[in-house]
């Protein structure tokens, strides 16, 4: 009886886990969830990006509620399970879906893995002059390259983007890390203006 008892929690605790993502997945997000959202998403990207395991990757980064997802390709399961452990590591993650495909470079297998993505060869193809770049999309391409520029460092550094305007605001730790910040900022797809006003230099 208690074996059956013990069997029937296991079963129970699972499904509650599984509807509680669900409902953590569909539910709808606050304007400040969406920003916690695009933070955890650059992260992830900056993330893979300075790992030589997975820089070379075209992986597609989709956070919904603290809910990473990863598509795309990968070189090996290994170099997958490493893309899933780099992004578990980020701030603010609670589940991360590790949906790569396993495919050597060059065969249909990838280049179809890497052509579904949203960062792949059909969003580059499809967003040569910004159209149909959505501001989330942006917002999260911008923290990406902030956060993996040396001299930006751009943890501090917020970025909001309305009507593909790139506003950014906080702290840049020096006058030419505020100037290149702008600069990566305006040379980023989609992007039509960036305003920067807010954007203060530290004091030294």
């Amino acid at each position: 009886m208690n074996a059956l008892k013990a069997s029937l929690l296991a079963t129970a605790i699972a499904l509650g886990f599984g509807a509680a993502t669900a409902q953590a997945e569909d539910a709808p997000r606050t304007a400040g969830q969406a920003i916690d959202d695009a933070t955890i998403t650059a992260s992830v990207k900056a993330k893979l990006l300075a790992d030589d395991r997975t820089k070379g990757f075209d992986v597609n980064v989709d956070t919904r509620n603290g809910i990473v997802t990863l598509k795309g390709g990968a070189d090996s399961q290994a170099a997958k399970l490493a893309a899933g452990q780099l992004a578990g590591q980020a701030e603010g993650v609670v589940l991360v879906k590790n949906e790569l495909i396993v495919a050597t470079p060059d065969t249909e297998a990838r280049q179809d893995a890497n052509t579904a993505t949203l960062s792949g060869e059909v969003r580059e193809k499809m967003d040569e002059a910004g159209d149909g770049i959505d501001d989330a999309w942006i917002t999260s391409k911008v923290k990406t390259q902030l956060l993996a520029d040396d001299q930006v460092k751009g943890t501090q550094i917020n970025v909001d983007t309305k009507g593909n305007v790139v506003t950014l605001t906080g702290t840049a730790p020096s006058a030419e890390a505020r100037a290149k910040a702008i600069e990566l900022a305006k040379a980023t797809r989609g992007v039509r203006g960036v305003v920067a006003a807010q954007l203060r230099v530290a004091r030294e």
